[in-house]
């Protein structure tokens, strides 16, 4: 069971210190994400400030979560100026889906997908 945002401080540069346990889903690969590798970095070429030198070799492959029935991929990226980055590929129970990408402010995976999850990714 995740944290209500309730019990969560009101910024999420400060959940560090909560305890958070998010199960991984069954096939817990990049291959399982409904998209591809290259439909990625497109999308980071778009988004980063690399720009077009965004390289594939600064991504990496996370984990994914089962944040209640919401579905997630995460990647880091790390960009040509040393700045960290995640890659957050989201598929929600309406079956929408959402591709994001933005500096992990120091948040853990774990509470960077609950942060993701409750709308709280606001930096840039």
């Amino acid at each position: 069971m995740i944290p209500t945002r309730a019990s969560l401080p009101d910024d999420a540069a400060e959940w560090g210190q909560t305890n958070v346990s998010l199960p991984r889903l069954k096939n817990d690969s990049p291959s399982s994400c409904p998209e591809t590798i290259d439909e990625i970095m497109a999308y980071i070429r778009l988004e980063s400030s690399d720009v077009d030198d965004a390289k594939g070799e600064r991504l990496s492959f996370l984990r994914t979560a089962l944040v209640e029935k919401d579905q997630y991929w995460l990647w880091r990226y790390m960009e040509s100026n040393d700045s960290e980055c995640y890659v957050v590929f989201r598929i929600k129970a309406d079956g929408s889906s959402d591709l994001g990408l933005s500096e992990t402010n120091g948040l853990a995976p774990e509470h960077y997908l609950l942060a993701d999850y409750y709308n709280e990714i606001y930096w840039p």
